[in-house]
């Protein structure tokens, strides 16, 4: 359940548009492979009375067309995954917001710049960059917000990061969850995602 304007932030639409691009790239090399095997099992069936196959001479041509369209679809495929490793990488932001993640059994505990925090909902202000210093006090956890494209492992004695920017304000129940089967509470290992304005992140941060 969320309330406020849905959007789809940049990082989430690249992903988006690489998987979609897997998708339809897969379909048309499986769809060319599967009707190339048809023909040809058709056309080279055996029949009766028919004299026995023979091998025809190589024709080279085909072996470079056949590589070098291979080469092709490898080398798209290649260049649009590279092309959206940025998207994992943490942008070097002077105005970016760090907030401290911790896992624990069975819950989300975040701590903000200015020393508060909260279990159970994420507050952040939108358009801004969110770092996220993820960790965890008791097993391994994985922090995740589907809708945001961003998941990270939360390892005790170990500090992983991951940023989003959502444009929008609006409040997503339930958005944060743990994708790690951590014990008898794992589905109930929820948080919420709060996206305010940047007065009310000042006035918030300001409570501390």
């Amino acid at each position: 359940m969320l309330s406020g304007q849905q959007t789809v932030p940049p990082t989430t639409a690249t992903f988006d548009f690489l998987l979609n691009w897997y998708v339809v790239s897969a379909i048309i090399a499986g769809g060319f492979v599967i009707g190339l095997l048809l023909f040809f099992a058709v056309k080279y069936r055996a029949r009766p009375g028919a004299p026995p196959a023979t091998k025809g001479p190589e024709n080279l041509w085909v072996v470079v067309a056949v590589v070098a369209i291979m080469g092709l679809a490898l080398g798209a495929a290649g260049y649009q995954t590279f092309a959206s490793t940025s998207n994992i990488v943490v942008p070097n932001d002077p105005n970016a917001i760090t907030i401290k993640v911790t896992g624990f059994q069975w819950g989300w505990n975040f701590t903000y710049p200015n020393g508060n925090f909260a279990v159970g909902n994420l507050t952040v202000p939108a358009g801004q960059v969110i770092i996220l210093n993820i960790t965890s006090k008791d097993v391994y956890h994985t922090f995740g917000i589907a809708m945001l494209a961003v998941k990270e492992d939360a390892i005790p004695g170990k500090v992983n990061q991951a940023w989003f920017q959502m444009p929008t304000q609006g409040s997503y129940i339930d958005a944060i969850r743990c994708y790690q089967l951590c014990g008898v509470g794992h589905s109930f290992m929820e948080a919420n995602l709060t996206v305010v304005s940047d007065s009310a992140w000042t006035g918030f941060m300001g409570s501390g």
